[in-house]
């Protein structure tokens, strides 16, 4: 079964297991696979303030785990791709990576269109619930492993103080780059959400603006120096 850690990691880009994550292994014949380190079933995040965790047949990747006080960074992909077959059954195979952000005072969440603008791409479609936003966009989505869908997805909620944010890969064509990503982005947070510490309940709002860039949550957790 997959582990859990505190948050010791290395390099949080897409390497491994996972750069081959959306293409064909060709079937038996060709170089041996190195051995994997096994995968993560949760990790403590930014000094645990956020335990990250996928739904069932997901799991992290322990080489891209990063907690530090201030933030923390780790790869959630299928347990079974991650394991190379030694554990888990067949889940899609997404991508997701979740960044937490450092702690400070609440601030609004960014509203689907403001998503968009941060990460310099149109905005396809949004998704709000209580606490969580989430967009679909038209770009940049084939930039972190090849065979990617080039539209994808990204989220952002607040837990104990914290905004985290969520990003959605899926192979070319597939639905999860198109209508089904924010779901899947929705069931990530509450599983996240429900390993994590049980701070007092904060309530966040939806607004159009990403808010003043160092001193938001949110223009903190997406400015580069703040990012793996």
């Amino acid at each position: 079964m997959p582990g859990s850690n505190t948050g010791a990691g290395s390099d949080s880009k897409a390497n491994g297991p996972l750069s081959g994550l959306f293409t064909s292994t060709g079937g038996s014949k060709g170089p041996t696979r190195p051995k994997m380190p096994m995968p993560l079933a949760k990790a403590k995040l930014a000094g645990g303030d956020v335990v990250a965790a996928g739904p069932e047949g997901y799991c992290l990747d322990p080489k891209t785990v990063q907690s530090r006080a201030s933030r923390g960074f780790a790869l959630i992909a299928s347990c079974q791709i991650l394991s190379g077959g030694a554990v888990g059954n067949w889940a899609e195979p997404v991508l997701i990576t979740v960044t937490v952000g450092p702690k400070g005072a609440l601030d609004d969440l960014p509203s689907p269109a403001a998503l968009a603008q941060a990460a310099g791409a149109e905005l396809l479609a949004g998704e709000t619930a209580p606490g969580f936003v989430a967009a679909n966009l038209d770009r940049g989505g084939d930039a972190l492993l090849d065979g990617g869908d080039k539209h994808y997805w990204r989220g952002a909620f607040v837990l104990n103080g914290r905004l985290v944010g969520l990003a959605l890969y899926a192979p070319e064509g597939s639905s999860y780059a198109a209508q089904q990503g924010g779901g899947m982005l929705a069931r990530v947070k509450a599983q996240i959400a429900a390993l994590s510490p049980n701070s007092a309940p904060v309530v966040a709002t939806q607004t159009g603006t990403p808010g003043k860039k160092g001193k938001s949550l949110f223009g903190r957790l997406f400015d580069g120096k703040d990012l793996p």
